[in-house]
């Protein structure tokens, strides 16, 4: 069964992409979703963090804020490095776990890696294709605000802290663009799902 990487900046549309392939027969695994699980209490990541950005970015049951935890990261680059090296060993076990699992146990198409830091965890080295979502920046600034109700500085930080689009352009085996209308951009991941 082979591994799909599906990456592209914040805002592209990964996440359409995502839910067209899996009702097409792929088995996705979302690496943000495991980077909100490694993160909580008790859980690996944790203690690491706390001990570097202390206890203000908690909740009172001692929870995590992940909006609080993001709007400072997204505006120091040490720190993002920082908490990127803490989460991605993490995040790479659990998703190598849950390829072999799904290798085991399921009859789907391919495995869907949809992970927005592919690259910078490394994590391209475990797929046989890229497939990366391009949007234009203006669409990309509009879908952040209304998706995750932040500000437009918030949204050009988190678009700043990643890779140029030259750098995903030059891992991708395919390009999706998503700046089209929906029944475009289905047409063209079911015609790519097809080759596999």
């Amino acid at each position: 069964m082979k591994v799909i990487g599906l990456t592209g900046g914040t805002g592209s549309g990964k996440g359409v992409v995502g839910k067209i392939a899996k009702k097409n027969g792929a088995e996705v695994i979302d690496a943000d979703k495991i980077a909100h699980e490694i993160i909580k209490k008790n859980k690996p990541a944790y203690e690491e963090i706390i001990s570097y950005f202390g206890s203000e970015i908690l909740q009172e049951d001692g929870e995590i804020v992940r909006k609080k935890l993001g709007e400072i990261v997204f505006f120091d680059t040490k720190k993002m490095e920082f908490l990127n090296q803490c989460t991605h060993k993490y995040i790479t076990h659990e998703i190598l776990i849950l390829i072999e699992k799904i290798k085991l146990e399921n009859q789907a198409t391919c495995i869907l890696l949809d992970a927005p830091l592919l690259i910078e965890a490394h994590l391209e080295q475990l797929c046989e294709q890229i497939w990366v979502v391009y949007a234009p920046e203006a669409q990309r600034i509009e879908r952040i605000i209304q998706r995750d109700g932040i500000c437009i500085e918030t949204a050009l930080a988190r678009i700043a802290s990643q890779k140029d689009w030259e750098i995903y352009e030059s891992f991708a085996t395919h390009i999706i663009d998503n700046s089209k209308d929906l029944e475009e951009v289905e047409k063209e991941v079911k015609e790519l799902l097809k080759t596999i």
